[in-house]
């Protein structure tokens, strides 16, 4: 099974008020530690893989938040199938080649 995963995570309640970007930047390195290939957009990071290592992937990086914040927010979308993989890019490549 192959999913595609879209998740958004920042702190409501943290230490200093300033920017999310340390937080975004942490996340994503632990996104990038596990090795999933994955994508960063301005509202979220989307995610392919095995289900079990995707959610392993995002439950770590809430723990991390966690840590240092007294609130998180995510929010998170599934999409699974069986069989196929590349379906990160495949999804939009198909848009583009109806948009040419």
């Amino acid at each position: 099974m192959s999913c595609v995963a879209t998740f958004s995570i920042f702190p409501l309640e943290r230490p200093d008020q300033g920017s999310f970007a340390p937080y975004v930047a942490r996340t994503i390195e632990i996104v990038r530690e596990s090795g999933l290939p994955y994508e960063l957009g301005a509202m979220g990071t989307v995610l392919e893989g095995d289900l079990d290592r995707i959610m392993e992937t995002i439950k770590h990086c809430h723990d991390d938040m966690r840590k240092e914040c007294g609130r998180v927010y995510l929010s998170l979308t599934v999409d699974s199938r069986s069989g196929e993989s590349g379906r990160m890019h495949g999804k939009v490549d198909s848009v583009g080649e109806l948009l040419k």
